[in-house]
């Protein structure tokens, strides 16, 4: 048996889903896939995966479409072009290495059709039995200890369903999954409702639910029911708030920044202020930043 496909309460697989198209990345998302745009010089999806190793993450499982294997592909050796750099003694050698995922340990599974969030996780049901992590690329959390690390300690502590909130602006409330909760201690909210992109009166609250879940393998018991939401898809947020009723679900107020790079403003924002915060490009962001300010 899997050493990782057991009922412990360890953490060690994480789910990334990146089957999605990509489409406010249109024109180049046609031939790059969304998770392969570069902030600086590190796909969006590298981010990712970097937080969930350092977590202590250990197994990798990407649910792609047939037509985005080069996400996986980009966590493999390149024996060709390693070859070509170990002959120039380069010193880019060492930086292509160090993203290798082992092939034990990579695994991609094809969402035929685009069917929702929750669709997405139940196609990993082959690779879960015990406890595991999603993380959504899309949301790039920078923070002194990595987001989905910061959740798995919770988990340790609760034994739960756990989901990482933040307060978003009223405005843009029905872009996001929300909670109602009972009650809360300190970045802790116990939630007893969870609603998919309410409108902003009838959201029971700000806090709204980001990229980054840790998850009972009875979720997928949930989601195997097939069961159709908002937008005509199976909902991730839906088979959550209906495991309410039999296992608790808390809301993490996660510490650290987070940018929506989803959209091009937000992958924007995020290239800047990481480069800003990055001793080897901060002067040279902010001398290109202020020549473009400057008005004739």
């Amino acid at each position: 048996m899997d050493k990782y496909l057991d009922s412990s309460n360890e953490i060690k697989t994480v789910v990334f889903p990146v089957a999605g198209l990509g489409s406010r990345f249109l024109p180049v998302t046609k031939l790059v896939a969304k998770e392969l745009l570069p902030i600086l010089n590190k796909p969006l999806i590298e981010y990712a995966v970097s937080e969930a190793i350092k977590a202590g993450i250990e197994r990798f499982i990407f649910i792609s479409s047939p037509d985005k294997q080069s996400i996986t592909n980009y966590f493999r050796k390149n024996n060709k072009l390693e070859n070509e750099l170990r002959d120039k003694n380069s010193e880019y050698l060492d930086i292509i290495s160090n993203n290798v995922i082992p092939e034990e340990n990579l695994i991609e599974v094809i969402q035929d059709k685009p069917m929702g969030l929750g669709h997405a996780i139940w196609c990993a049901k082959d690779y879960i039995s015990g406890p595991f992590a999603v993380i959504l690329p899309d949301d790039l959390v920078v923070s002194d200890v990595p987001c989905i690390k910061q959740m798995i300690d919770v988990y340790k502590k609760h034994k739960c369903n756990i989901v990482a909130i933040q307060e978003v602006d009223k405005n843009n409330i029905s872009k996001y999954g929300v909670i109602d909760f009972l009650k809360n201690n300190q970045n802790i909210y116990h939630v007893r409702d969870m609603i998919e992109k309410p409108d902003q009166e009838k959201a029971p609250s700000n806090l709204a639910v980001i990229g980054r879940y840790i998850l009972s393998p009875n979720i997928i018991k949930e989601l195997s029911m097939l069961k159709t939401g908002f937008g005509g898809e199976i909902q991730l947020t839906d088979a959550i708030k209906n495991s309410i009723i039999s296992e608790n679900v808390i809301g993490y107020k996660f510490e650290g920044n987070r940018f929506d790079c989803g959209n091009v403003m937000g992958a924007l924002e995020a290239q800047l202020s990481i480069a800003i915060n990055n001793d080897k490009y901060k002067d040279q962001v902010i001398e290109i930043i202020n020549k473009n300010l400057i008005k004739d």
